[in-house]
C-alpha cells in the first residue's frame, strides 16, 4: 500500500512541475511577466552548477592530458633507455676492439724484435683460477706445428713455455708459476743467474733472482734475458728488469727480484716460437 501512495504522489508532483513550466513559458512569451527576474533567478541557480560542471570537466580533461603525457613520457623514456643500452653495447665493442688492436700491435712489434724465429700467433682461451696467468691455454696445437717446450712470447718478452699439446690447443706454464726456473743473464754485464717463479711473489708480480756472482755490478732496471746455457729457452729473449739486489749471507752470491716484461695479470694474445732450443743449438 505504501508503494502505491508514493507512486501517486510522484505522478502528481511531475504534473504540477510540468504545468508550472508551461505557465512560465506562456507568461514570458506574452510579456505579462518580466523576463529579467526569471533569468536572474535561473542564473543564480544555474551558474554555480555550470561552474561546478566546468571545473569537473577541466579536472577530467587535465587528468586525461596528464595520463597522455605520462604515457608519452614513458614511451620516450623506454626509447631513450633502449638507445643508451645500444650505445653502451657499441662502446663495449669499441673498447674490446681497441684493446685487441693494441695487443696485435704489440705482437707485431714483438715479432719484429725476434724476427729470426718462425712464430705463430695464438689467443688465450682458458686459464687457471686466480688473478694471475701462471698457467693458461691457447687455441693452437699440433695441427699448427706446436710442440712441447716451445717458447711463448707476450707483450715485450718471454711469457712461458708450452707444457702440453692437443690437436687444436696447447697449455702454457708462465714464468711466474711456482718452481719455474730459467737460466738467465744480465744483458749489460753478461753475468749469469737464475730467474725463478714463486707462489709467494705472485701477488707482487715479481720473479726471484738468484745465484748471481757477488762481484757482479748490477743496476736497477737492467735488462735480464735468457742465457745460452738454458736447456729449454732460446737465448736472448727478454725476461724482465732488475728490481733490487742484495748480498747473500755467504757473501759469495747475490739475490734479488726481477719485474717481468710481461703483465701476467692480463694475457690475451701470444706468439709461439716454432723452434725448440735443441733444434736451434744443432
Amino acid at each position: 500500500m505504501k508503494k502505491k501512495g508514493t507512486h501517486i504522489k510522484s505522478r502528481y508532483l511531475l504534473v504540477i512541475l510540468t504545468i508550472i513550466c508551461i505557465a512560465l513559458v506562456l507568461l514570458t512569451a506574452s510579456e505579462l511577466v518580466p523576463v529579467t527576474p526569471i533569468r536572474n533567478a535561473a542564473g543564480t541557480l544555474l551558474v554555480p552548477i555550470q561552474t561546478g560542471i566546468n571545473k569537473v570537466g577541466d579536472w577530467l580533461n587535465g587528468q586525461e592530458i596528464g595520463q597522455k603525457n605520462a604515457r608519452e613520457l614513458a614511451k620516450e623514456n623506454e626509447a631513450l633507455q633502449s638507445k643508451v643500452s645500444d650505445l653502451e653495447e657499441e662502446n663495449t665493442v669499441l673498447t674490446e676492439n681497441t684493446k685487441e688492436l693494441e695487443d696485435l700491435r704489440k705482437l707485431y712489434s714483438l715479432d719484429q724484435d725476434y724476427n729470426d724465429y718462425d712464430k705463430i700467433a695464438a689467443t688465450v682461451i682458458a686459464k687457471d683460477s686466480g688473478n694471475w696467468y701462471n698457467s693458461f691455454t691457447v687455441n693452437r696445437g699440433s695441427e699448427d706445428g706446436v710442440e712441447v717446450d716451445m717458447n711463448v712470447l707476450c707483450d715485450g718478452g718471454l711469457a712461458g713455455i708450452v707444457t702440453e699439446v692437443g690437436t687444436n690447443w696447447a697449455k702454457v706454464r708462465s714464468l711466474i708459476d711456482d718452481g719455474n726456473n730459467v737460466s738467465a743473464m744480465l744483458l749489460d754485464s753478461s753475468e749469469n743467474c737464475i730467474v725463478t717463479g714463486s707462489l709467494s711473489l705472485m701477488d707482487s708480480g715479481k720473479l726471484a733472482l738468484s745465484e748471481l756472482s757477488a762481484d757482479a755490478t748490477v743496476s736497477t732496471g737492467e735488462r735480464v734475458v735468457t742465457s745460452n746455457i738454458s736447456d729449454k729457452y732460446l737465448p736472448g729473449i727478454l725476461i724482465g728488469y732488475v728490481d733490487s739486489v742484495q748480498d747473500d749471507s755467504n757473501l759469495l752470491t747475490k739475490t734479488g727480484y726481477v719485474i717481468p716484461a710481461v703483465d701476467f695479470s692480463s694475457v690475451n694474445h701470444v706468439l709461439i716460437i716454432k723452434q725448440l732450443k735443441e733444434t736451434a743449438d744443432s
